[in-house]
């Protein structure tokens, strides 16, 4: 059994390498093409979380995210306790594949894990001085939905996001979010659930600033 188990690892993780690496602006090129024609969006967003410090205090929230393209994300919650001011700042920085180029020195990498379909993952580091060390982004060899993000601190804190995409009539989006975050101090997770999204609408500058 164990030889059997050993073996069908080995198989996985050969799929995941053996293929020759693409080039990054053919990955990105790729997953460009599942939002191409979408100029803006907003989708109400439920967001089930918990955080420990020294007891887990599990808590709610619900608001709005809204995206206009290029790189203009917004998520606005309707309560506002201190945590969810990090997960505004969290999607307020995640940019697209279109500006991923100018925010971080990209290149494709093997990936450092096995997975059950083949990936391609994408290593970051920020073209200018950040807290954050490095980014990996796994992406769907086949679909080029993005599959998993992870942010590596100077700090050793982590987070974590795993992302399932769905189709909102001919793009690829969100659906369900899971977020684990680990930081000196403090550890925590949420799902974060999208409902009806309502798209290419007209969305008022206000919304991307900080008040």
């Amino acid at each position: 059994m164990i030889h059997i188990l050993a073996t069908a690892a080995f198989s996985v993780a050969a799929v995941v390498t053996s293929s020759p690496l693409p080039s990054v602006s053919d990955v990105l090129a790729a997953m460009v093409k599942q939002t191409a024609g979408l100029e803006a969006y907003d989708v109400p967003v439920t967001i089930h979380a918990h955080v420990k410090k020294v007891i887990s205090i599990p808590f709610t929230l619900s608001g709005e995210r809204y995206f206009a393209s290029p790189d203009k994300e917004a998520l606005k919650l309707k309560s506002v306790p201190a945590i969810a001011k990090a997960f505004s700042n969290l999607y307020a920085s995640l940019g697209t594949p279109v500006t991923w180029p100018q925010t971080y020195n990209l290149q494709v990498v093997n990936p450092d894990h096995a997975t059950a379909q083949p990936i391609y993952e994408l290593l970051g580091t920020y073209k200018h001085p950040s807290s954050v060390d490095h980014i990996l982004l796994d992406v769907d060899a086949g679909t080029y939905d993005p599959l998993e993000v992870r942010w590596f601190y100077r700090s050793g804190a982590t987070i974590v996001m795993n992302v399932q995409e769905e189709s909102v009539g001919p793009f690829r989006l969100p659906a369900v979010e899971n977020v684990d975050v680990n930081f000196p101090g403090y550890s925590g997770h949420a799902t974060v659930t999208y409902g009806t999204y309502d798209i290419n609408g007209t969305l008022p500058a206000s919304l991307f600033t900080d008040s």
